[in-house]
């Protein structure tokens, strides 16, 4: 038999030893889920990267249309083709500026009432309001007036004075 005092303090020892082997568990628990979560913060902010960005769906102002890229508003009004340029230039836009077929086809098919675009005549020449000069393989125009307009057929010419309803267009890097 062993004195009373030494197996009290073995006994004792044992209660030491396994609560400092609890801490060390719930220590190591607690360290395993703090890693999990930085893995799944590290993981998902990674990916998040990947993940192209989509445009707003308020990428246009309050009542214009989106198409590739581009704003555009059809007024209800009618203007001669400077004050429509104007009107236009109040929103950091200008008269419709065509830069491909697919933007004409579209155009074509959703405008009424032979709009002003952004396309007079210079020297003889026609240009576009932002200055680059027509390029007749996208577009032919009938008429001999100075300002153009869209018709179902195309493009037209007429006199710059007369009224017409307009289409503004606006590119989504420069809108608001």
């Amino acid at each position: 038999m062993g004195c009373p005092g030494s197996s009290g303090r073995s006994v004792s020892r044992k209660g030491l030893l396994s609560n400092i082997w609890l801490w060390r568990g719930i220590t190591a628990v607690l360290a395993a889920i703090l890693i999990f979560i930085w893995y799944i913060q590290y993981v998902s902010s990674s990916k998040a990267k990947d993940v192209p960005v989509c445009p707003s769906l308020e990428v246009c102002p309050s009542g214009w249309l989106y198409f590739q890229r581009k704003c555009y508003y059809l007024s209800e009004n009618e203007a001669n083709w400077n004050s429509s340029q104007s009107h236009c230039s109040l929103h950091n836009a200008s008269l419709l500026v065509l830069e491909n077929q697919q933007e004409l086809s579209f155009m074509m098919k959703i405008t009424k009432q032979d709009p002003w675009i952004g396309l007079y005549k210079r020297n003889e020449k026609f240009f576009w309001v932002n200055g680059k000069a027509l390029d007749k393989e996208l577009v032919e125009i009938k008429g001999s007036g100075d300002c153009a307009y869209l018709e179902s057929k195309g493009v037209s010419a007429s006199g710059c004075c007369l009224t017409r309803k307009w289409v503004c267009s606006l590119n989504i890097s420069s809108a608001p």
